[in-house]
């Protein structure tokens, strides 16, 4: 809203220009209208926020997530070695040309060990015109919430739980459609129905893939997945489980038309931390029901 108004300011001062002057002189006058509100949006709104925006994190953001998780270690800005994790999980495998990232959180949720952080990953290619121009395009592979996890098992092979679009789409002759070609993982048929209806499995090893998704966990992702309401995907790999949740929202973002004195706003910061990392609850991985070898 105030971005439109410092935007309507220039456009009077430019109208304003425009009619006490001509040619170049109008152009000239709009110019310095144009500029006058960058600045002035610049010095009285943008500046003040990003100041206010750091110290909200870390006074408010931060104490809440150290309410609910033990050896935090919060970046706001976010952190590049959160990458490592998102190669690691081997569910996107396009070179990246540029990523970003922001609210990093390294920290442990009871005896699990957790990392997450929001991201964007891209990647670019180039296009030439007829005249010879080119022109940069720019392409996202992951946009959201990712999650590392230490998962409650060991394991040695490769697991993947991925949107099912095919068997929505076709139905059964979608799971025809699932079947691997050109790849040395398997498709692994599951025998919950709602679960199959929104995922497939693929994993290097039909016997362990089972031993992963259990029951309990199937019907734990399946609610994630609602309770998100986007989409999500999850990798083990390396006795450790990665969760994708591809999402626009930008968690742990103050608003600032809001007063911290009103208790429900800072509430639904408090009930933000709880849905990230609540994943860690909501898929079981605190419950060390087995013991790693």
């Amino acid at each position: 809203m105030l971005i439109l108004v410092f935007v309507l300011i220039a456009f009077v001062i430019g109208a304003l220009g425009a009619l006490a002057y001509h040619g170049v002189a109008a152009i000239v006058v709009t110019v310095i209208g144009v500029g006058a509100a960058m600045a002035t949006h610049s010095v009285l709104i943008s500046s003040p926020f990003q100041a206010f925006r750091t110290q909200f994190k870390e006074h408010l953001i931060s104490p809440l997530i150290s309410s609910v998780a033990d050896d935090v270690r919060y970046i706001p800005t976010g952190d590049p070695a959160i990458m490592h994790e998102y190669w690691a999980s081997e569910l996107y495998t396009q070179g990246v040309d540029r990523s970003s990232q922001q609210d990093t959180l390294f920290c442990c949720v009871g005896a699990t060990d957790v990392k997450l952080s929001e991201m964007h990953t891209e990647y670019k290619t180039t296009s030439t015109d007829s005249k010879g121009r080119k022109t940069t395009h720019w392409h996202t592979i992951f946009k959201g919430l990712f999650i590392s996890a230490d998962f409650h098992k060991d394991f040695r092979g490769k697991t993947f739980v991925r949107a099912d679009v095919a068997e929505k789409t076709f139905g059964l002759m979608g799971r025809f459609l699932q079947k691997p070609v050109w790849s040395s993982l398997q498709l692994i048929e599951l025998e919950d129905s709602e679960f199959e209806m929104e995922f497939v499995v693929r994993g290097s090893d039909q016997v362990e893939a089972r031993y992963l998704l259990s029951p309990n966990i199937m019907q734990r992702m399946t609610a994630m997945k609602q309770r998100f309401a986007a989409n999500i995907e999850f990798s083990f790999v390396n006795s450790r489980m990665f969760i994708a949740i591809g999402t626009k929202k930008d968690f742990f973002e103050p608003d600032q038309f809001e007063s911290l004195l009103n208790s429900d706003y800072v509430d639904s910061f408090l009930a933000q931390v709880h849905l990230c990392l609540g994943v860690v609850e909501e898929l079981g991985l605190n419950t060390r029901i087995w013991t790693k070898q």
